[in-house]
């Protein structure tokens, strides 16, 4: 029978981050994000933070700062407003 507990949830295959060794990941950087994306980005960094060792979170919080998903999501948000696009900030 397989266990299901929270502490062994991990994410099989991420969608914004690449694994680069030793149980670290590196974001993909990207341009434009929507909010929902910038969203999705923050949750899966919480995720992944969770289901490493606490030994991996300063190095791991380090590859993280290299890309900021808010920024992208202001320039997209910009962008959008240039064309006369009222976007809301969700955040």
């Amino acid at each position: 029978m397989k266990s299901h507990l929270a502490e062994n949830l991990q994410i099989a295959h991420p969608r914004f981050h690449h694994p680069v060794g030793d149980g670290l990941y590196r974001p993909i950087a990207l341009l434009f994000v929507t909010p929902r994306m910038c969203d999705d980005i923050l949750d899966e960094r919480e995720m992944l933070l969770s289901a490493q060792p606490a030994a991996l979170h300063e190095r791991q919080q380090k590859l993280f700062a290299t890309y900021d998903p808010v920024l992208s999501a202001d320039a997209f948000r910009q962008l959008l407003r240039l064309y006369g696009y009222p976007f809301t900030n969700r955040r």
